[in-house]
Order: C-alpha cells, then sequence, then structure tokens
C-alpha cells in the first residue's frame, strides 16, 4: 500500500534490509479492506456526534470484530469480501 505511512517507512526502512520477495500479494483486496474499515469508522463517528450511540456502537463493533479476525487467525474479512465481489462480477 503505497501512500500509506506504514507503507513507505516499510518500502523505505524495511524493505532495503529484507531479501527479494517469492511473489507480491495483490494490493487491491488490502485497499478494499480498509476502505471497507474507514467506512464503519466513519459512520461510528457520524453516529457519535448526531447522538444516535446505538449505530455507533454497531459500526465500531463490527469493525473491531474484523480487526481481531485478522489479527487472531489471519483471516482478512475485506480481503476475502473483495475476492468475492470480483468473482461475482465475473459471472
Amino acid at each position: 500500500l503505497a501512500y500509506s505511512p506504514y507503507g513507505v517507512v516499510f518500502r523505505r526502512v524495511v524493505r532495503p534490509r529484507l531479501g527479494p520477495p517469492s511473489h507480491w500479494e495483490e494490493e487491491a483486496p488490502p485497499r478494499f479492506a480498509q476502505a471497507v474499515g474507514f467506512g464503519f469508522a466513519t459512520v461510528g463517528l457520524i453516529g457519535f456526534l448526531v447522538g444516535w450511540t446505538a449505530l455507533g456502537y454497531a459500526a465500531v463493533a463490527m469493525a473491531l470484530a474484523a480487526a481481531f479476525l485478522n489479527a487472531a487467525f489471519d483471516y482478512c474479512l475485506g480481503c476475502e469480501t473483495y475476492l468475492l465481489l470480483a468473482r461475482m462480477r465475473r459471472r
């Protein structure tokens, strides 16, 4: 993810110290997952600002559940959703 701050740090500091990669991961699924996470965070923030705390908590809970799946089980829910949508588009 070339334009994120972590991507810049990785590319300039960490990447030169590693060997050449065996394969490159496609960039679109993680980018889609980040956009979905940003959407949930935005909906949660708007819900809290407007006073709809149930909406805010629901959006934050869904984003945290997806982050937990990624951290604990290495399962990117947003990436898998992207791949499912891409398969459905091809049909």
